[in-house]
């Protein structure tokens, strides 16, 4: 097998500012909302702009497939580069490959996030990383190895350059981020130099440079923790831009013509026949707008180690699959389970004849109310069927029962399915359909997007998870220090996750307190942090303020009254991201790691704890 090693001559690595931010330009749609928010006299004008691709993008501009269907999620590749014009190919620096994916259907967002050192095969060069790919056959090798590696169709192209990041940011008056650690390096003579940062932890209103440092940074860390700080940048750019951009302030057209325009000057658009028109962009910033609130970053499960004297990181194709089937299926994602704080009903539980572990089906839309086939799917799920809801409608959408029809031999469990959805028939699966899945389940018009059947629910463990101790004293000094210098309330964890430490902010203030000016004058929050040693990166913190209308409080997944407490619940797919309280006049959070590393248990189980300092 022939080994291509693209990497360029060694020496101290070189500062790239720009390189990083990129990432933060990553969805199509916010860049879409952008400037679909901008509908004035220049927004044809701006589309031109985009549209002037060079000669790499136009060589790749005839491999993307074109979305068959206008109610068809898409799927955006975005590659972000630090070339300047003039650059040749060879000259092209670039390590950003993010998929972006949005469901008109389902109104989800997703991201899968590839690390720019993943060992992959090259179409035509062998093996190497994944960055040397765009480095070395420019946009259209870029493209084919991604779409070779994951499967999945590429429908529109983001070329990506650095030059209006900090520019966008500032625009939109910075953006708000929840920053999970204390960043800061300051280069010194005879180390190694790199970008200098201080970005202190805590969630805080990032303007241009900070919020490029936090989206860069990767020095004591791993691409994984990387990645996931730059989707949550992505995510929180999201809110902001959705908030600013959401209806149109004749105040504010200024400022909406920069962030058009920066846009314009930085990014490259286009699909199979080129740039979405004026007409597209404003439909997809209407829905990103909708959409706020289920954005799901897709994690890929993949490991760091040496193939040569190159540092690499590898994965299996299970864990591939895996990532790719959560990007493309977000709204089929199991949700947490959350103690509903009540004793559960003594009702009969159904029992398929046939095990859902072993059962594949497609679910189609055969209603014409949107979502339809991707609530049945959801819920179908849930009982442990293998899930695939097609993007394409049934030939109509008449059908005035549900119907699940099967392949030779899937009787009985057309049979199970038929009873979950209720009001359904079943039969063999006419020659006209070609679902390679075991069943089909038409959702007809008696589906109103519950099952007639309820999906099982998971039981909740009594007790403290086993890495979950009860000490009531551990943190309470630090707690007490902190409240010294705010004016309300402060809760602490009365218990703790044996895997972190609590991480001094400074020896003399071990708790960040600090400012947001939103909330008003003086000291007004908090953030205490709590490193897990045993994963370098892993941070999770409990922030405190008085701002209560903070952007990232808005839309919870789920509201569940706990403990004479009002509990709000954030999920990123199968994990619990995030659990607040707002009560006083004060928003209490706790915030899980980049990546998720606290288990659901441990965030319900520390939220729970908090009591009064």
């Amino acid at each position: 097998m022939v080994v291509y090693d693209a990497r360029r001559g060694g020496g101290k690595r070189r500062i790239r500012w720009k390189r990083v931010a990129l990432w933060t330009f990553g969805s199509l749609l916010i860049l879409l909302l952008a400037i679909g928010g901008v509908v004035g006299y220049w927004a044809h004008g701006l589309v031109g702009q985009i549209s002037h691709l060079d000669k790499s993008t136009q060589d790749a501009q005839g491999d993307l497939v074109q979305i068959p269907t206008a109610n068809q999620a898409a799927v955006g590749l975005v590659i972000g580069s630090d070339k300047r014009q003039g650059d040749g190919v060879n000259d092209s620096r670039s390590d950003t490959l993010m998929l972006v994916r949005i469901d008109p259907q389902t109104h989800y967002i997703s991201l899968l996030s590839l690390p720019r050192d993943l060992w992959v095969d090259i179409p035509g060069y062998g093996e190497s990383k994944i960055n040397a790919a765009y480095e070395t056959g420019g946009v259209k090798l870029a493209l084919k190895t991604v779409e070779s590696v994951t499967g999945v169709d590429v429908n529109y192209l983001m070329v990506v350059d650095f030059s209006g990041f900090t520019r966008l940011v500032n625009a939109f008056g910075g953006v708000y981020v929840p920053v999970d650690q204390y960043y800061q390096h300051t280069n010194t003579p005879g180390t190694e130099q790199y970008a200098q940062i201080d970005v202190k932890p805590g969630y805080q209103l990032l303007h241009g440079t900070d919020a490029l440092g936090f989206a860069r940074y990767r020095h004591t860390d791993s691409d994984f923790y990387r990645n996931a700080r730059q989707q949550t940048f992505l995510q929180a750019f999201q809110a902001r831009a959705s908030e600013k951009l959401h209806g149109i302030d004749l105040t504010e057209i200024g400022t909406y013509k920069d962030i058009a325009e920066t846009i314009a000057d930085s990014v490259q658009v286009t699909g199979r026949n080129g740039p979405p028109s004026v007409q597209t962009m404003i439909s997809y910033a209407t829905l990103a707008y909708e959409s706020r609130g289920h954005v799901v970053s897709s994690r890929l499960v993949a490991g760091a180690g040496m193939i040569g004297d190159a540092s690499v990181v590898t994965t299996t194709p299970e864990d591939m699959h895996t990532a790719v089937y959560q990007f493309t299926h977000p709204q089929a994602l199991a949700k947490p389970t959350v103690p509903t704080g009540k004793k559960p009903a003594n009702t009969p539980k159904f029992k398929p004849a046939v095990d859902p572990a072993g059962v594949s089906l497609t679910s189609v839309n055969g209603n014409g109310r949107t979502g339809s086939a991707a609530k049945a799917g959801a819920a179908l799920h849930r009982f442990g069927y293998q899930v695939d809801v097609s993007q394409v409608p049934a030939p109509t959408f008449d059908y005035s029962q549900n119907w699940v029809y099967f392949h030779p031999g899937q009787q009985k469990a057309a049979t199970d399915v038929a009873k979950i959805m209720g009001n359904a028939q079943t039969a063999p699966l006419p020659a006209a359909f070609t679902y390679g899945t075991d069943l089909v389940v038409i959702v007809g018009k008696p589906f109103t997007g519950k099952t007639a059947i309820a999906p099982p629910k998971q039981s909740t463990p009594t007790g403290l998870p086993a890495d979950i101790v009860r000490d009531s004293q551990a943190y309470l000094s630090y707690f007490e220090t902190a409240k010294r210098s705010l004016h309300f309330p402060v809760l602490y964890p009365t218990v703790q996750q044996t895997g972190s430490q609590f991480d001094d902010f400074t020896p003399e203030m071990p708790i960040r307190t600090y400012n947001i000016a939103a909330a008003g004058k003086g000291w007004n929050s908090m953030y205490a942090v709590f490193a897990m040693p045993n994963l370098a990166g892993a941070y999770w913190g409990i922030e405190e303020t008085r701002f209560v209308d903070a952007p990232i409080l808005a839309s919870p997944d789920l509201i569940r009254k706990l403990d004479g407490r009002s509990y709000k619940f954030y999920f990123n797919g199968t994990h619990i991201h995030m659990i607040a309280i707002v009560q006083g006049g004060v928003a209490y959070w706790v915030q899980n790691t980049l990546r998720d590393d606290l288990s659901n248990p441990d965030m319900i189980a520390i939220a729970r704890s908090l009591r009064p300092a």
